[in-house]
């Protein structure tokens, strides 16, 4: 979800909320933008795991206040941002802790976010169209990559080692369940529909177990 938020005293937009981000990020662009001292800057940080799972080596850190919302229904707190300089359509990516700090709940089908102030809960609404203008512009930097040189890997093909043939009599052997399993049929009337569960479980534990899958 994209929405606008207060950093520092300055209206920023182009804001990602993800809740599967364990820290808070400003992008270099957008820390500039604020025209904060590079003093204020910790630079003593260890590399981020990026979302295509390259390490990224953080500019620094640097604790900011982040404001949701507007008055009277306005909620404030300070989180620390990691400053990380790579291309990106966002400003700012809002992790779980800043979220966890305002007691901020998410509707993503509504495109909006709830949070309790002292006058009452306040709301934010998720802006459609910066969603589309990041979305596509990530798109065009993903295809602006040039391509990845080709590799050649033994034991694949075109490799130094031939692959196995799949005909062969003697293929991989398959994981095997670690106990019997008998079959149960969920409804009298379809009996198409069952699954396999253990024999091994207990009596009571095996009617609650069928009680619940029916």
């Amino acid at each position: 979800m994209i929405i606008r938020a207060e950093i520092a005293d300055y209206d920023v937009g182009r804001v990602l909320i993800d809740t599967g981000s364990s820290v808070n990020v400003i992008f270099a662009d957008a820390f500039k933008g604020l025209g904060i001292a590079d003093s204020m800057v910790n630079r003593q940080i260890t590399p981020l795991l990026s979302f295509s799972g390259d390490l990224v080596q953080p500019v620094g850190s640097i604790s900011l206040p982040i404001a949701f919302g507007v008055a009277p229904r306005k909620t404030m707190t300070y989180d620390q941002f990691l400053i990380v300089d790579c291309p990106t359509a966002y400003n700012v990516i809002i992790g779980r802790t800043a979220l966890t700090r305002v007691k901020a709940h998410l509707s993503p089908h509504m495109l909006l976010m709830k949070f309790p102030t002292r006058n009452g809960t306040g709301a934010i609404q998720g802006d459609q169209l910066s969603a589309r203008t990041c979305y596509a512009t990530a798109l065009k930097s993903v295809a602006s990559k040039p391509p990845m040189e080709a590799m050649t890997l033994q034991g694949l093909p075109n490799g130094h080692e031939l692959i196995d043939d799949p005909r062969e009599e003697n293929p991989t052997p398959m994981a095997q369940p670690a106990e019997e399993l008998e079959t149960i049929i969920l409804n009298e009337e379809f009996l198409d529909r069952w699954v396999k569960i253990g024999t091994n479980l207990n009596p009571d534990l095996r009617r609650q177990f069928v009680d619940f899958l029916r």
